[in-house]
């Protein structure tokens, strides 16, 4: 795969790192720009353009280090901050204004009721994206 365009979703997990080094290593020989996300899900309770102080620190200190680490691995990274009702719409719809041919997502490990589980948000993007989805979890820790 050559990707012109990479879509990189950060959830502020232990698995960000690893899913930055791998897109770094898909994106750098293609040449293809590298775009990372956050996106602050806000409670329909709330205004859409609600200011929510503590998540927004919270975000911006994720896309700094997404950036340090991105430039360690050689890849220059574009990023942006979104607030949206629901994270996997917003990644979605993201990718589609950005004309991105992959998504890469990243989630660490979690069981629930002894399975391996994977979230909603990752879920729905797999399903739902028009592009190639790259979903990486990590290993787990024993």
């Amino acid at each position: 795969m050559q990707p012109k365009r990479v879509l990189v979703a950060l959830a502020g997990t232990s698995a960000d790192p690893d899913i930055i080094r791998l897109v770094a290593s898909i994106a750098k020989p293609a040449k293809a720009q590298a775009i990372g996300i956050h996106v602050i899900e806000v409670r329909w309770n709330l205004p859409l353009d609600a200011v929510m102080e503590q998540e927004l620190d919270r975000g911006e200190e994720l896309l700094e280090s997404a950036k340090k680490i991105a430039e360690q691995a050689g890849l220059a990274l574009e990023t942006e901050l979104l607030q949206a009702r629901d994270a996997a719409a917003a990644i979605v719809d993201t990718a589609v204004e950005r004309k991105c041919d992959l998504i890469a997502l990243a989630m660490p490990f979690r069981k629930r009721l002894g399975r391996t589980y994977v979230g909603r948000t990752v879920q729905n993007v797999y399903v739902n994206a028009p592009c190639a989805v790259l979903a990486y979890r990590q290993e787990e820790t024993k």
